[in-house]
């Protein structure tokens, strides 16, 4: 989960001057052609309402400006919808306007119309648009703007506008006439016949903060490093001190923490600290503080616990939330019901910071808790509960956007369908150009390694380990990775109470000595009981009754079993499904002294564990059920049948050694391929 944005040291409205632009004409234009008072309005209520929609997109500046081609072709098509009405007569005026603007004459007399469009007549009879509205603010701003212009700016925003009009290049990449960057200056400011004290001096702009987001996105830390220093050099007030240093360090180090590079933001933050303590700035400091409560425990304090906040006022809800991942860890050893208290005060954090704070309002944030529910339930083993939460975050977040969330959401869905062995389907999802089409270089490199981790479980289970060590591992992302989680090792432990101890009774079942590893299995086995980890708790009892058959407590062994069994087969998860079933004909054999009875029953669990094991492709437990299998038919004197299983298994026997042999298979080499080439555009944006 990302750390929240820090807080804006200037807001995006606070500009103190305004320049009058190309597009601005065009829609002042717009405004007096377009917009009739309701009760005598001859324009169709279907293109008013494009109107509406082109013209509030457009003065709120949520996004850069439209052409002039752009614009035509938008209201041509709300046109051509409408039968009836003047819709159509407006598009031809809006065509012919270089017509409508011949000389600069002709402009400055459109502009001493603009303020019968906000200014009242008399008390009975009332502007088109109120002065405070968005329309008769932007028309107000606008002539104000116009009045100070000198001769010559008027006859240079008037050829700016005609050759705006002719302007058909793709604007991110040509800069369209008229929005060259003006210098603020008494030297060189001959444009403005009136001139304010705003007009004389440069004041802070967006542009080059918007440089450092354009780094961070790309990964370019000299393009960011230099924007950041570039935004807070600029002038912010009239003061010698802007005061705004913290905000600077914050930003830096957010961009430190985003690239994991923990040892820089740690320093950064430390400084920041300082900095917003001294300013005073509350606000920063307890973003600086929640941050620095992220990093990792130095080497030095290996084993000290993390740091878990106190609500507080200026707070942000997703530091809430992410106390709750830390407390999803296992070696922190805390059950799960502690992190679900945490997801709830995160919720009412959320509410008080909309409401009463006057925070901004983010699908991503508003739809956060719901996918630390999700990882939440899937934890717990309760998986439908946790598809719910992530249809939820699916259906009301955007699409192909930078939402962290939605990301989040959408790479643990595709493990999941990878662990039920659709891994192509899981892969092709991901390769989806909605999934990764807004994504930045950090939430790229996420999403690339759930690609490498579906690939490198897919070759664990199908036994390629020269695929995994000479094709996949060489080509890791920067991503989170045990050697254990997809090959036998005895290096490398990650650590944990659970996976760890279970791992070592997995490696001595191997080798047939698992009842040496009984102390090791027990822990896992308590913890997972204790923390709530019933998937790993399921699974620990499954490997319990195994062991138990090697002791000869057979009844014992069938009887755990079958208190475990329900919760296992509606689970569904493949993998623990198929050894479940495994272990359970086992013991139904063993409990039974292998008598016909015992044999039949153990036919009811051994062909859907078999099925299991080959939707996942795991061919040596496959292979193993069907050794059973055959042995099992054999006993019953069932001829037939056995050949059949014998020759299931001969034939598993041959994909294993071939798909042993394989280094790199074509279709994994498309797919990085076509992984290397999405971080190439996200990088080269």
């Amino acid at each position: 989960m990302a750390p929240p944005p820090p807080p804006g040291p200037v807001a995006s409205a606070s500009r103190p001057s305004h320049v009058l632009r190309p597009h601005h004409v065009l829609l002042l234009w717009i405004l007096v052609a377009g917009l009739y008072p309701l009760d005598d309005n001859p324009v169709p209520p279907q293109f008013s309402l494009a109107l509406y929609r082109v013209l509030l997109d457009e003065i709120a500046e949520v996004r850069p400006p439209r052409s002039y081609r752009a614009i035509q072709d938008k209201l041509g098509m709300a046109a051509m919808s409408s039968s009836k009405g003047h819709g159509r007569e407006f598009v031809q005026a809006l065509g012919n306007l270089h017509q409508a603007f011949q000389t600069p004459d002709d402009l400055s007399m459109f502009f001493q119309t603009l303020p019968m469009l906000f200014l009242d007549r008399d008390d009975e009879e009332s502007a088109r648009f109120s002065r405070r509205s968005l329309f008769g603010y932007f028309c107000h701003r606008c002539f104000v703007s116009f009045t100070k212009l000198s001769i010559a700016g008027v006859a240079q925003l008037h050829h700016n506008f005609l050759e705006w009009l002719k302007f058909k290049a793709d604007a991110r990449f040509v800069q369209p006439p008229g929005y060259a960057p003006i210098r603020r200056d008494i030297i060189t400011n001959d444009y403005q016949i009136f001139k304010t004290k705003y007009d004389k001096r440069e004041y802070a702009t967006a542009e080059t903060y918007a440089l450092f987001m354009k780094g961070v996105i790309t990964g370019d830390s000299n393009v960011a490093n230099e924007g950041l220093r570039r935004f807070f050099e600029q002038k912010f007030h009239e003061g010698s001190d802007s005061g705004l240093r913290q905000h600077a360090m914050l930003n830096l180090a957010r961009m430190y923490y985003l690239r994991r590079e923990m040892v820089a933001c740690r320093k950064t933050l430390e400084e920041a600290v300082t900095t917003a303590r001294t300013a005073g700035d509350n606000a920063t400091l307890q973003h600086c503080t929640s941050l620095l409560h992220r990093l990792p425990v130095l080497p030095a304090e290996r084993g000290k616990k993390p740091i878990i906040n106190e609500i507080q006022p200026q707070m942000h809800p997703l530091e809430i939330l992410y106390d709750a991942k830390k407390l999803l860890v296992i070696e922190n050893q805390q059950p799960l019901t502690a992190a679900y208290e945490k997801v709830m005060q995160a919720i009412g954090l959320y509410d008080h910071y909309i409401d009463v704070q006057g925070g901004l309002f983010r699908d991503s944030e508003q739809y956060a808790q719901h996918a630390v529910q999700s990882i939440i339930w899937n934890i717990f083993g309760c998986s439908k509960l946790a598809r719910i939460e992530e249809d939820i975050v699916i259906s009301f977040t955007e699409y192909g956007s930078e939402d962290n969330t939605r990301l989040t959401v959408t790479l643990n869905r595709a493990y999941d369908r990878a662990r039920q062995g659709k891994y192509v389907a899981a892969i092709s999802g991901l390769l989806e150009p909605e999934v990764w089409q807004g994504l930045d270089i950090a939430d790229y490199n996420l999403w690339a390694g759930e690609i490498w981790h579906i690939l490198a479980l897919r070759a664990s289970r199908r036994g390629q380990q020269r695929q995994l060590q000479e094709y996949l591992i060489p080509r890791r992302p920067d991503v989170e990775y045990s050697a254990r989680d997809y090959q036998w090792s005895k290096d490398s432990p990650s650590g944990s109470l659970i996976r760890d101890p279970l791992h070592d009774v997995l490696m001595m079942r191997r080798v047939d000595h698992a009842h040496t590893a009984v102390d090791q299995l027990l822990t896992a086995l308590w913890h997972a009981e204790y923390q709530g980890r019933y998937a790993f708790y399921r699974t620990a009892v499954v490997l319990l009754a195994d062991v138990g058959l090697e002791f000869g407590m057979t009844k014992w062994s069938r009887r755990i079993l079958d208190e475990v069994m329900p919760q296992i087969m509606s689970e569904n998860d493949l993998e623990q499904k198929g050894f479940a079933l495994f272990t359970l004909a086992r013991c139904a054999i063993a409990a039974g002294g292998s008598s016909p009875e015992s044999l039949r029953e153990a036919l009811l669990y051994l062909p859907e564990a078999e099925s299991c094991f080959e939707k996942l492709d795991m061919f040596a437990a496959q292979a193993d059920v069907q050794f059973l299998l055959a042995v099992v038919h054999h006993n019953l004197g069932d001829s037939a049948e056995r050949d059949a299983a014998a020759e299931k298994h001969e034939q598993t026997r041959a994909r294993r050694e071939e798909a042993h042999a394989s280094v790199v298979e074509e279709w994994v080499e498309d797919t990085w391929a076509l992984v290397a080439d999405v971080g190439i555009a996200i990088a080269s944006r």
